[in-house]
Formats: C-alpha cells, structure tokens, sequence
C-alpha cells in the first residue's frame, strides 16, 4: 500500500514539474510577442517620421545662402468636406435663379441695386467653381466650345451649300467626302492649286530633241514602246509610267545622251520611278535581266546615281492620273469613261508632239474626248471646267486636236495599242481609234456647241 502511495506522490510531483515547465515556455512565448509587436510599431513610427522628413537637409546656412520663403501649400477638400459644402448650398433658401430671358447682365446696374440675392448668387457660383475641379473645368469648357464651333460650321454649311457662280456655275461635290479621311476634303483646295503650280516647274523643254545631236524622234518612239513593254512586264501602277517618262524627258532636256545609253536611261529612270510610287519596287537584277544583260546591276546603279544627280532629287512630279481622278468626281466616276481617259492620256507621253503640255490640260483633254465617245450630253458643263482646273473647250481645243490625229493615225507604238486592245482595259485602243476614224471620216465637229454648256443641270 505504502508503495502504491509512493509511486501516486511521484506521479503529482512530475505532473507539477511539466505543468511549471509548460507555463513557463508559454509565458516566454507571449513575453517574445509582445516585444515583436512592439519593435514593429516603433519601426512603423519611426518610418512615419522618416517620410515626414525632407530628403536632403537644409545645408543653406553653411554656405551663406538665404533660405527662400516657403509657398502656402494648397491641398484640395476631401469628400467629406465638399459633401458637407453641397449640404449648406443645398440648405440656403434665399438662393434665387433669373429666367432664361433675364440672365443677361446689365452694365449699367450698380452693385447697391443688385441686392442681396444676387451677392448671394455670384458666392454661390464661386463656391463651385472651387468645388469643381480643375480638370473637369477645362474639360467642360472645351466641350462647349466644340459645340460651338459645330453649331457655327453647320451654319456656314447651310449658308455656303448651293452652287456657286464665278462665270460658270459649278456644285462643291466636296462636301459628300467630308466623314472620309482618304479623300481630304476639307485640303483638296489647297492641293490641286499646290500641283498646278507645281507642273509648269517640272515640265521638260518641249524642243530639246530637236537640240540634241544624235536624237531624233523616232528613237524617242522606239524607246517610250520598249518602255511600256517593261512596265508592263512587271505590272506596275500607272503613275510610276508618267513619273518615268518625265524623269526620262526632264534629264535629256539638259544632258546630252548618246544612242547606245538610251536604254541604260529608260531603265534607270523606270528603276527610280518605281522606287518613288510602288510598295514593292521591282529588284535591279529584273531590270539587268530584262535588258538581255546589256547592262550590268552596276551599271544601272550607277545610272540612277547619276540621274538623280542632274535633276536634284527632284521628283516632285504632279502626276496626270491625279488630275483625271479629280476630273472624275464631276463625272459621276464614269468607270467607261475613266478607261477610256487612261488611254487617251497615256497618248498625251507617247508621242513627242505633246512633250512641254501640262499634265493637267491633258488629262481635261483625255475626258473631252472619252465623254463625246460615249455620246454623253453634255460633253462639258460647269462641273467639269472646274474639276479639270478652270479648263474651257477653247483651252483644249490644241491638246485635243493632237489626240485625234494621233487616233487616225497608223499605229506606231505596238505595245501600247497591245496593252489597252485586252479585256481589261475595256479594248480601249479599237474602239477609239475605230470612232476617231468614223468622227473624222463623217466631218463632224469636234467642238459643237450644241454639245458644251457652262451651266449644271438642275
């Protein structure tokens, strides 16, 4: 029995000795708790003041320097404060608003008959203005003022729509492009003036063929062919062929040329053409391979240097496609008459007879006649003499004159009349030249009157 006591007694004490260990690590563990949590509120203090303190110190005095006067600093109202502001001017009951019709302000009334009322009204305005923000003001106030300038571009539409007389009447078909970026209506007056001046300056000199010394016309001929045969191997845009031509024609007009570089001369000047109007420029071993290796890579390198050289990079071409697309939007965009004028054009660089023309009279030329082809009535009207550059039927008489001839004439240039005798140019070059010969052979007028009207059909 005694030793049963002995053993429940040891038991107690060793219960006593865990339980006083126990407390002890739990009483140490809570102790370390404490002083974490201390240590960091001390850091969290001393961060605190660590921010509310400058970077750099105030090391002014060393160094005699006087410290600059502090600026009042402004710091905007926070939600709770404007809330409140928008509580008291809501709870104000002498706030009084005119009519619409009495809100414009008398000069001539002095404050003192103004009253209280309207003191009140103009703190109430201040009051939020400052409640209102910066930010949004400005955003408010330009918006107003687009408004403004819509609602006065709309009455300037409204006042400026009907068709206007210069001598001839004319309708500003501008205005139904003014939602399409690509078509710049609102710059095209300021562009089209901009490229008629530009083309008397880049024009060649019509009679250097005559001033060279080994030239002649006929190998201008041969050569212009062999270059539409190029061009159209490669199926570049048309513009690059214009551009080309007139570089070809600008650069003899100033350099002699000898018979065996003519080649060279064409190809490089369809190589730089092509650089300057298409996205993807044919490589320069097309052009050496389409030559029949007569020229080397190096040589029509060479050639493009040279070129560029004499006429000062300038290629600042107002090029005839863009004036024929003006003229198209005072017909209609004929798609018939559109082919048919991209024939009769590109006539305008293949014969020498037109070297020194305008790109623009050329391609008013183009249309007269595509639109008489097609029997449209009438052939030209007010529209169409503005469109086309102030051009009257007297101003094209020469121009069309010439095309004619060239029409009744034998062919001269195979691949050209080959290029637009196919299907997709409508066989543009049968059918003019088979009305040209009927036109002439029956002794009519180019020019009736009958047919031309300086007004628009209403």
């Amino acid at each position: 029995m005694s030793a049963v006591n002995n053993e429940n007694e040891n038991d107690t004490d060793a219960y006593d000795v865990w339980a006083t260990r126990a407390r002890s690590k739990h009483e140490t563990i809570h102790r370390k708790d404490l002083l974490r949590k201390g240590s960091e509120a001390t850091n969290i203090n001393s961060t605190k003041t660590s921010q509310q303190r400058q970077h750099l110190g105030d090391v002014s005095s060393q160094f005699g320097i006087s410290r600059p006067a502090a600026r009042p600093v402004t710091r905007r109202k926070p939600l709770e404060e404007v809330s409140s502001l928008h509580g008291d001017l809501n709870s104000r009951k002498d706030i009084r608003y005119a009519p619409a019709s009495s809100r414009d302000i008398d000069c001539s009334t002095s404050e003192s008959d103004a009253g209280p009322v309207s003191a009140t009204t103009h703190e109430v305005a201040k009051s939020q203005e400052q409640v209102l923000p910066k930010k949004r003001q400005a955003t408010e106030s330009s918006t107003n003022l687009v408004e403004k300038l819509h609602v006065s571009n709309e009455d300037n539409v409204t006042k400026f729509k009907k068709s206007k007389r210069v001598d001839y009447e004319w309708q500003d078909l501008d205005e139904e492009d003014h939602d399409d970026p690509l078509m710049v209506s609102e710059y095209v007056s300021e562009i089209f003036p901009y490229l008629h001046e530009l083309e008397h300056k880049t024009l060649p000199n019509p009679n250097y063929l005559f001033e060279q010394t080994q030239l002649k016309p006929k190998m201008r001929s041969i050569l212009v062919d062999w270059l539409v045969e190029m061009h159209q191997k490669f199926r570049l845009l048309p513009e690059t062929l214009f551009l080309a031509i007139n570089i070809m024609d600008r650069f003899m007009s100033v350099e002699s040329v000898q018979i065996d570089k003519l080649q060279l001369l064409a190809t490089g000047s369809l190589f730089i053409a092509a650089k300057y109007e298409e996205v993807f420029s044919p490589s320069v071993k097309n052009y050496a391979y389409f030559t029949d290796e007569s020229y080397t890579e190096d040589q029509i390198l060479q050639a493009e240097k040279y070129i560029l050289t004499i006429l000062n990079f300038d290629l600042n071409y107002p090029n005839p496609m863009n004036f024929l697309r003006r003229i198209s939007k005072a017909d209609d965009y004929d798609v018939q008459s559109r082919t048919l004028g991209k024939y009769l054009l590109e006539i305008s660089i293949i014969d020498y007879k037109f070297i020194g023309m305008l790109p623009s009279l050329c391609s008013a030329s183009a249309m007269y006649i595509a639109r008489l082809i097609l029997g449209k009535d009438p052939v030209w009207n007010g529209n169409l003499i503005y469109y086309s550059g102030g051009y009257r039927v007297d101003d094209l008489r020469e121009c069309v004159e010439l095309i004619v001839q060239y029409l009744i004439s034998p062919v001269e240039h195979d691949e050209f009349f080959k290029k637009y005798a196919t299907r997709k140019f409508m066989k543009a070059s049968i059918v003019c030249r088979s009305w040209a010969k009927k036109f002439v052979a029956e002794k009519r007028d180019l020019f009736d009157e009958s047919l031309i009207t300086e007004k628009i059909a209403k």
